[in-house]
């Protein structure tokens, strides 16, 4: 939810992308992404943090013949162009930055410090942060690290998994492996905010109750509008005081409007419901799963094999002027 969810954008640096002293490959993409997605979804977080790697004199972090693993070449030297942000991120609404890493190594975002002084944790703890979405570079060092401390200090967390990108395909899927074992929840961005309100159900495909509250148990379902007016702009004035459509409504079946009961005065079930508002042409089982095919001009052969070892000599498209081709 907006009031207690924070993004951390982890280490989006020039250094970190094409054209950088320890470049990673898609990082100006995933940057351009992190800036959009939060363009639109700014609102629903109650803070957005960045970090940076800002290294004065990181020790033996820095090497002339680095490992890759535990020695890197110079990078995101403070004070320097390729330490600052990213320009796609820089101008986004950041409520709080950290920088890690002056003298000594440092990957994860919790390990840096604010002007004030204050970790990471600190700062989310004092705006009352209950869960937390990372993002940023790389996948699979600083934005793993920085996933795996925040739920270690206990908050949910998630990896928007297509905010991200990985040293390598290899490292990346190790990274995944270790926070998904660890219990970090990864998703893409663009199932982080459902339509439906965390613990809300949706509707299951196939259950009458739900498809019925679906179609806000009027059998005639999307025919109307929200605002009594139907789908096609007739207005609810349609109708006489006594529930009938006036005359020539198209609606109208002999002048009575459908109430939602059958000729009995009974509710009918869902399928009938269904076929009113729908019209004639499917015949709906309490399922809505069979369609009558007699309602239509389609031949169908009842001895086609439409298992896996079907070929084209179990169809027949010869009534058909544009045979597809198999």
């Amino acid at each position: 939810m907006a009031e207690t969810r924070a993004l951390i954008i982890v280490d989006v640096q020039p250094t970190f992308c094409e054209g950088g002293a320890l470049a990673v490959e898609g990082g100006n993409a995933t940057a351009e992404r992190i800036a959009d997605f939060v363009t639109e979804n700014a609102d629903k977080y109650a803070m957005i943090v960045t970090t940076q790697d800002w290294h004065v004199n990181p020790g033996s972090h820095f090497s002339e013949d680095p490992d890759f693993i535990d020695t890197w070449p110079p990078h995101a030297l403070a004070g320097t162009a390729e330490a600052e942000l990213h320009e796609a991120v820089a101008s986004l609404p950041i409520d709080a930055a950290v920088k890690k890493g002056e003298y000594e190594a440092a990957y994860s975002g919790f390990e840096g410090r604010d002007a004030d002084g204050r970790f990471l944790e600190e700062i989310l703890r004092a705006a009352e942060i209950e869960e937390v979405d990372v993002v940023g570079i790389a996948e699979s060092h600083c934005v793993k690290e920085t996933a795996l401390d925040a739920l270690k200090a206990g908050w949910p967390t998630r990896v928007l998994s297509d905010l991200t990108v990985p040293v390598s395909e290899e490292l990346g899927i190790a990274a995944r492996t270790e926070m998904d074992e660890a219990g970090v929840e990864q998703v893409a961005s663009m199932s982080a905010f459902g339509f439906y309100e965390e613990g809300e159900d949706a509707p299951i495909p196939g259950d009458d109750a739900s498809l019925a509250g679906a179609i806000g148990g009027n059998a005639y379902g999307s025919l109307y509008g929200s605002d009594g007016r139907y789908a096609d702009g007739i207005d609810a004035d349609a109708y006489g005081e006594e529930g009938t459509l006036r005359d020539g409504d198209p609606h109208s079946d002999g002048g009575d409007r459908y109430d939602g009961l059958d000729e009995d005065g009974e509710e009918p079930d869902l399928a009938a419901r269904l076929t009113a508002g729908l019209g004639a042409g499917l015949s709906l089982s309490s399922e809505a799963g069979d369609v009558d095919l007699d309602d239509f001009d389609i031949d169908i052969d009842e001895e086609i094999d439409f298992s896996d070892d079907a070929d084209e000599t179990d169809f027949d498209f010869s009534d058909i002027d544009d045979a597809p081709t198999l």
